[in-house]
C-alpha cells in the first residue's frame, strides 16, 4: 500500500490542525509528520509541558524559528479550556491522540481511564462538533477490538462516541 500524498497534503496544507496529546508518543509523530504538508498552524495541545515544549523547540530547530506552532497546555477534561482553545485557534483538522495508554496503569486506575478517554474523548468530540471543525480524527488501538481490558474497553467507548 502506498500513501496519497496528494491526498494528504489537500488534507493538512495551510490548515490549522489541533493534535490533542501533542506532546505524547504517537501525538508527537504526528506533529512531525503533519509539518511536513505546510499547515497554516500547528497546534500542540497537552496536560504535560515538557514533552510539549520540547517537541515544539524540536519543530522549530528543524523547520524554522519563525514557524507557525502554538503550544497549549490544558486537559481534554477541562470542557472550558478545549472551548477557548477552539474558539480562539478556529481548526480545520483535529487529531485527537490525548489518551490513557498504557494497560497496566489502568488495570490499578480503571476510573482515571474512563474520565480521560472516554469522558475526554467525548469533551473533544462535542467542541469539534460545536466549533464546526470539518474533520476529526481519533487515534485508537487493536486492544479496542474485542477488549480484555480496561483500557481496550475505554478505546472501544471512544470509537464509539465517534
Amino acid at each position: 500500500m502506498t500513501l496519497d500524498t496528494d491526498q494528504i497534503s489537500g488534507y493538512l496544507t495551510g490548515k490549522t490542525v489541533l493534535v490533542t496529546g501533542g506532546g505524547g508518543s504517537i501525538g508527537s509523530e504526528l506533529c512531525r509528520q503533519i509539518m511536513r504538508y505546510r499547515p497554516r498552524q500547528l497546534l500542540i495541545f497537552d496536560i504535560y509541558e515538557n514533552c510539549a515544549y520540547e517537541l515544539e523547540m524540536e519543530l522549530r530547530n528543524k523547520y524554522g524559528a519563525d514557524i507557525n506552532v502554538v503550544t497549549l497546555i490544558g486537559s481534554i477534561r477541562d470542557i472550558k479550556r478545549l472551548d477557548e482553545v477552539f474558539e480562539t485557534y478556529h481548526p480545520s483538522v483535529v487529531f485527537h491522540a490525548a489518551a490513557h495508554k498504557h494497560v497496566p496503569l489502568m488495570e490499578v486506575s480503571p476510573c482515571e481511564g474512563v474520565k480521560n478517554n472516554v469522558f475526554g474523548t467525548y469533551n473533544v468530540a462535542v467542541a469539534a462538533d460545536k466549533f464546526k471543525v470539518p474533520k476529526m480524527v481519533i487515534l485508537s488501538t487493536d486492544k479496542a477490538v474485542n477488549p480484555t481490558n480496561v483500557m481496550g474497553a475505554t478505546k472501544r467507548l471512544t470509537e464509539i462516541i465517534i
